[in-house]
């Protein structure tokens, strides 16, 4: 780590400069929109909040080179209509990396830290186990940031590992009519099925969530007297986190909790997708069955890559086509090929 270290924010219509000293944000300035930014004290500026569209919370904790395509999808999706963000990361190495990498659509970003006090704490013990506890400090974070900053609605995303292989505006498109059913059926948090389906619906799971004015999380949180919930779900799992305490929610307690996904879109969970084909995967929602083609095709098990969409996930439709159309995205968005020089591209025979 540096004492002092200067990093070049990219934004769309400028340039910013950040000035760190022993790795902590002190001085930005820069060009907007052609207007010059006089030099100011980072932490005492306040960054404006947009409440009256629903806020993302991204979240972020892998340096890996995945982390970047999808941040940057998910920056350029919330961008079209002003969505305002936060990105919710613990390592300032990742923070820099960040910085550095993406180009943002303006000059109002905001990091934000998970919260570490002593009556989170409490309540993390009785939720998560040890395995799980960072990312549930993380998720929580989320709802009592929102509930401080007076945001009703949100999205929870795993934002760095996560991407629907859509053009902006479908993946928009899909997210604004996730949020209209939500508010329209009183529906506290939906999610994308990417566990639910899988797991027979057994477990429901963050990952792409929208919380539609849950403020009483943070009530049930405090009242949990031990983990005793947990008791429910031995048979299927040891290691708990907050999904799985949502699952509970959800079948004891009676919130309106649902599941979503996006029929004929492909979809990508990074990972290792060889060594961790579960935890890991590209799949598809087609003709009432979820699809996992590397489960199907490369390990040659449709049993495992090809499963029933549960009869309670909520259907959403892109304007999308399967296919040739997420072939020309995943071009665009992901393969390194778009780099080739010629040479190489003459050597593989691509046009």
């Amino acid at each position: 780590m540096k004492i002092f270290e200067k990093i070049k924010i990219n934004i769309r219509n400028g340039k910013i400069r950040q000035i760190r000293f022993c790795d902590i944000p002190i001085i930005e300035y820069g060009i907007e929109n052609n207007k010059k930014i006089r030099p100011y004290l980072v932490f005492f500026h306040k960054r404006k909040i947009n409440r009256q569209k629903s806020v993302f919370y991204l979240k972020i904790n892998r340096d890996e080179e995945y982390t970047y395509l999808s941040l940057q999808h998910w920056l350029d999706t919330i961008a079209l209509k002003k969505h305002d963000f936060f990105i919710l990361c613990d390592n300032q190495k990742l923070e820099r990396n960040v910085l550095r990498k993406i180009v943002f659509a303006d000059s109002n970003i905001k990091f934000i830290r998970s919260m570490r006090n002593a009556k989170l704490q409490k309540i993390v013990e009785k939720i998560a186990t040890k395995w799980w506890s960072k990312a549930t400090f993380a998720h929580l974070t989320t709802f009592f940031h929102a509930r401080k900053n007076s945001i009703t609605n949100f999205w929870n995303i795993d934002a760095d590992d996560t991407m629907f292989v859509l053009d902006t505006k479908d993946i928009d498109n899909v997210l604004t009519n996730v949020e209209d059913y939500s508010v329209q059926n009183g529906i506290r948090a939906i999610s994308l099925d990417m566990w639910h389906s899988r797991t027979r619906m057994k477990h429901w799971s963050f990952g792409i969530t929208y919380i539609n004015n849950f403020y009483e999380v943070y009530d049930i949180c405090e009242e949990l007297a031990d983990s005793s919930w947990q008791k429910n779900y031995t048979e299927c799992e040891i290691a708990f986190n907050l999904d799985w305490f949502f699952t509970y929610l959800k079948e004891f307690k009676h919130y309106r909790i649902e599941s979503f996904y996006v029929s004929n879109c492909l979809f990508i969970h990074w990972g290792n997708f060889l060594i961790n084909p579960i935890g890991s995967n590209v799949c598809y929602w087609q003709d009432g069955y979820l699809n996992y083609p590397i489960l199907i095709y490369i390990y040659n098990d449709e049993v495992l890559g090809r499963i029933p969409i549960a009869l309670d996930c909520k259907e959403f439709h892109s304007n999308a086509a399967l296919g040739l159309m997420s072939n020309k995205l995943l071009f665009k968005h992901v393969s390194n090929i778009k780099f080739f020089p010629q040479e190489l591209k003459r050597l593989h025979n691509i046009k």
